[in-house]
């Protein structure tokens, strides 16, 4: 029979770690919580148990209310246990309240809300009571994933039978973007927040995925009155090549030069700027040359997480391609990146802030370690599931089924094509003149469908969207090496690693300039920008066979043959033909000369 009921579903937080480490102990307190649930809360709050899930409860209630007043119950029984015993074996409960019509018979209830519980467990901290919005079916008995430790989950059906400022305090958390789920689901906190939420109200997740960083003047360490104003121009020429990286936003010396020689800087900075990072240093110097200190902390909380000292000439300073200043700020660009995927491995995801999640998966979508490709895979979720109306995370989803099939990690050349155009259309969808979307599904063209023609349109579409987009016209000078386009794809890769110097992955642009001086037939060329990306990571499979074809050219044999030995160790089962059946030029002359060239350097023809 299908009637309006209200139900609370109550689960014990990590009971799977608990029974594991202390199996006993935890089976003994359990019954001993369900007892006073079942003798004491529910009979005070007219509550009915449908039946104990073996770490959870299922309650019906005849009113919110009741629902809502035993789930704090339950929550301060829970916590009353916990006396006296370590944190790690503390029981913490979460709740799920839902008013709504459900199915329902003399031993159960129905519904299929229980996925949307799992879905909403993240968005809750530990001791918050959360309302959800929806009052669908579906929802019966499923909000209590809303729920982290101590918390209590119900939908906005729940929460209008409560009186605000009373009966409970209810806090306003807007929509929530569930997988799975098509249309949005509103939250409410009900009662204060946990010191650790995991959900912050009135959240604004349009804002761009970018952390701040303020480059403070430096700081001469002498008394001296030479070269006075030397630390403005390491700080002026820092701050301009930082500007141009796509994923930091910089904030003016304008604005940071009044922090210069103060005590507590970084505290003041994240306070008065906002920051993320800080970046400070000194200098001294001696005749001609200038020796600098640099630290890059993080603004929270004062850490050091960079720190490096380099000299250079005076006059370096004043060219518009400063060496010494472009050496501070790729490093620094660097560190930054760095320091985003330590904290996406020492924090959990939901406490994490979006740019973290982004910059966490740029790096590690480019690491060689195959456990952490994936996990790459986990942050765009996160990201795509709580930026619904942005293009990036889907388009580098996109480019994530790109490079899993190019690194050989993937056998379904149609399924992986399938799901990544299926990233960059949802992208396309939402921005149709987004550049790296553009420029991502021209990539999945090229190598997944092996469409040149169709993935050069894209490409063309990116870089008319924004003639700035590094990426657009590396992927488009790639796709014009693949179609023997020689100087049109060189001239391209070139633009882009002039427009992207700071980049994290340049090993990536200058690997894909490489094959654009290999089909340029400048082989001494594509042998220099291999080298130096290898420099930069040596686990780069193809930037192997692209050094590989370049010494064959060059008829340096013994060293070809000692380059494809590293391209069949990092891909043991590679031959010749799965090369072929792997690249979008193999029926092309760029396609058949590079095979020839593997072949001859010693990669077997076949298995």
């Amino acid at each position: 029979m299908r009637e309006k009921v209200v139900v609370l579903l109550v689960d014990l937080v990590e009971s799977v770690r608990l029974m594991r480490q202390h199996e006993h102990n935890t089976i003994r307190r359990w019954t001993d919580l369900v007892g006073t649930v079942t003798r004491e809360i529910l009979p005070l709050h007219h509550g009915l148990l449908v039946k104990s899930l073996g770490d959870g409860l299922l309650v019906r209630f005849e009113t919110v209310l009741d629902a809502a007043s035993a789930a704090h119950a339950m929550h301060r029984a829970a916590a009353r246990q916990n006396a006296g015993l370590p944190s790690d074996q503390h029981f913490h409960l979460r709740a799920g309240l839902n008013a709504a019509f459900a199915w329902c018979d003399e031993q159960d209830v129905y519904g299929t809300g229980v996925n949307l519980a799992a879905r909403l467990a993240t968005l809750a901290g530990p001791g918050e009571t959360i309302a959800g919005i929806s009052a669908y079916t579906e929802l019966a008995a499923a909000l209590a994933g809303l729920g982290q430790p101590g918390e209590t989950i119900g939908n906005a059906a729940a929460r209008d039978e409560l009186t605000n400022g009373i009966d409970a305090t209810c806090e306003d958390l807007g929509d929530c973007f569930l997988k799975h789920f098509d249309k949005p689901v509103r939250a409410y906190r009900l009662g204060p927040a946990s010191p650790r939420p995991c959900l912050t109200g009135r959240r604004d997740y349009g804002r761009p995925m970018a952390p701040t960083i303020a480059v403070v003047p430096f700081e001469s360490r002498s008394d001296a009155p030479t070269y006075l104003d030397v630390g403005n121009l390491i700080a002026d020429s820092v701050i301009c090549r930082l500007s141009k990286a796509a994923n930091l936003k910089v904030i003016s010396r304008l604005s940071t030069a009044v922090f210069r020689n103060r005590a507590d800087l970084a505290a003041r900075v994240s306070y008065s700027l906002n920051a993320t990072y800080v970046l400070t240093g000194g200098y001294v110097t001696d005749g001609g040359r200038v020796l600098v200190t640099t630290e890059l902390s993080q603004a929270s909380n004062n850490q050091v997480i960079w720190a490096d000292r380099s000299s250079g000439h005076v006059g370096d300073l004043l060219t518009p391609d400063s060496e010494l200043t472009s050496r501070i700020a790729q490093e620094v660009h660097t560190a930054i990146f760095d320091a985003e995927v330590e904290h996406i491995r020492t924090q959990p995801l939901p406490c994490l802030e979006s740019y973290s999640l982004l910059l966490g998966s740029i790096t590690l979508m480019h690491r060689s370690n195959k456990q952490d490709f994936l996990q790459t895979r986990i942050l765009l979720d996160e990201l795509i599931n709580r930026h619904r109306r942005m293009a990036a995370p889907h388009a580098l989803l996109g480019n994530w089924f790109i490079l899993r099939l190019t690194r050989g990690w993937s056998e379904d050349r149609v399924q992986e094509a399938a799901e990544a155009l299926r990233a960059t259309r949802a992208a396309l969808d939402l921005d149709p003149s987004d550049a790296l979307a553009l420029a991502t599904e021209g990539f999945v063209h090229c190598h997944l469908l092996k469409d040149l023609e169709v993935a050069r349109q894209r490409c063309d579409q990116a870089i008319n969207a924004n003639p700035s987009h590094a990426l657009g016209w590396l992927y488009r000078g790639t796709i014009q090496a693949f179609l023997g386009e020689s100087d049109a794809a060189v001239e391209a890769t070139r633009r882009a690693l002039e427009l992207s110097p700071l980049d994290p992955h340049r090993y990536y642009f200058e690997s894909l300039g490489a094959t654009a001086e290999l089909s340029a037939h400048r082989y001494e060329s594509a042998e220099r920008l291999a080298r130096a990306s290898l420099a930069l990571n040596r686990m780069h499979s193809s930037t192997w066979r692209v050094l590989t074809i370049a010494l064959v050219h060059q008829g340096r044999m013994d060293e070809a043959r000692e380059a494809v030995r590293n391209v069949r160790h990092l891909e043991p089962n590679l031959t010749v033909d799965g090369y072929l059946a792997r690249m979008p030029n193999a029926d092309l002359e760029t396609g058949r000369d590079w095979a020839r060239c593997l072949a001859a350097a010693g990669l077997p023809r076949e298995r």
